[in-house]
């Protein structure tokens, strides 16, 4: 029997934006969204998609002007911040009625905030580098395990004839986004260095270490200027770069960006550093700025897709690692070759991509270092100054203001 929507609810239309539906998520969001609506009759949920950089820009604008969306899907790292505002509900009177908490990823505790639950971490980062085999193959390049070796790499899968690059050895983002920050991320952390740790931001020298090898990469060719992701993604799958680094939703990408020859020869590899930078990838949250009829429904919504029938789903049709634990299936497994990878690589992590102890603070930090690598690879200084001005800024407006 069809559970009745609580008193007062019937309808009433929930506002759910995400990012995800032109992933291999969208068909789970859809299917889970749809179950809702079959167990609260007169309850409908409006699910619409926006990319990723303009569906944050637009949650920050609408709890700004008081407007949140019902349902909060956000890329986790801005939990902190919308956190630090006030305008999540605390999950926790829900929450502590379940077995979320002891039946979840260890990164859900991330997701409390002053002692408050605030989100409800759906996945885990994890991240590999996704490699076209014939391409290497036919440059007698073996699959990259260090750093050095990606670069050597990269370089050598790099093609150019007549002033013109026909074959980028390795996809960069080096854009002003929040992910132009992950990928410089990737390789700080992949030198074993936090940016900030116990309470200090790691030394101009290492900062400018990093920039110095992304900087390096991008004038060897190997990668154009400032792409931001959906750029970077289409040159790999359409065949005109050799690698680049994503996370476990990448294989969701061969279905309907990859070119024919790119849909057969693609693969991934671990990423060739020796620590990774993780943490929690996406979560459901609720606006503190709604009714209490309209929080009850969020809340049954956020129940449902955490349920183990629709945890165990969300690998078998997303072929990424759920936040719940021990749900991915030997169906799972079998659909998704490489889920096992990106399952290992999300539990493996053994530094994080967010700025340890100033969390509310990422935004700020995220654009201040993705700004200056930004106006580094695109020639405006070097990357001893870039360096220079992170730290300057950083240190003088987040961590000793």
């Amino acid at each position: 029997m069809l559970a009745a929507a609580p008193a007062g609810a019937q309808g009433i239309t929930l506002e759910f934006p995400t990012y995800q539906l032109q992933e291999s998520f969208g068909p789970w969001w859809r299917a889970v969204t749809a179950e809702f609506e079959k167990q609260n009759p007169g309850v409908k949920i409006n699910l619409t998609n926006a990319p990723s950089n303009d569906h944050h820009r637009m949650l920050t604008t609408r709890f700004a002007a008081g407007n949140p969306p019902d349902i909060v899907h956000m890329t986790a790292r801005f939990v902190w911040g919308y956190g630090a505002e006030g305008v999540l509900e605390p999950l926790d009177r829900w929450v502590d009625k379940t077995d979320i908490r002891t039946s979840w990823v260890p990164n859900q505790a991330a997701m409390t905030v002053d002692g408050k639950t605030l989100g409800l971490v759906m996945l885990n980062y994890g991240f590999g580098l996704l490699y076209n085999e014939p391409m290497l193959k036919a440059a007698g390049v073996s699959v990259p395990t260090t750093e050095a070796e990606l670069i050597a790499a990269a370089k050598s899968l790099t093609k150019v004839r007549d002033g013109r690059t026909e074959q980028y050895g390795f996809a960069m983002n080096t854009s002003t986004s929040s992910w132009g920050y992950m990928y410089f991320m990737h390789f700080h952390a992949g030198r074993d260095r936090e940016l900030v740790k116990d309470g200090k931001l790691d030394s101009q020298d290492e900062i400018a270490r990093t920039l110095e090898t992304i900087d390096g990469l991008i004038k060897a060719g190997v990668s154009p200027k400032g792409l931001d992701n959906t750029p970077m993604r289409r040159l790999f799958w359409g065949g005109q770069a050799a690698m680049y680094i994503d996370g476990s939703w990448a294989p969701g990408y061969a279905d309907n960006m990859a070119n024919a020859a790119v849909k057969d020869g693609w693969r991934v590899a671990k990423l060739p550093f020796s620590n990774m930078a993780g943490g929690p990838s996406n979560a459901l949250a609720m606006p503190k700025e709604i009714t209490p009829e309209r929080k009850e429904l969020v809340w049954k919504f956020i129940q449902l897709a955490a349920s183990p029938e629709w945890q165990q789903k969300y690998a078998e049709v997303t072929g990424n690692p759920p936040g719940r634990v021990g749900m991915v299936s030997d169906t799972a497994k079998a659909k998704w070759p490489t889920l096992a990878m990106f399952d290992a690589a999300a539990s493996a992590p053994s530094r994080s991509h967010l700025p340890i102890g100033y969390e509310s603070e990422f935004t700020k930090i995220s654009d201040i270092v993705a700004n200056e690598m930004s106006a580094m690879v695109t020639g405006k200084y070097g990357s001893a100054e870039a360096a220079k001005r992170i730290v300057e800024v950083i240190n003088r407006d987040v961590i000793r203001k």
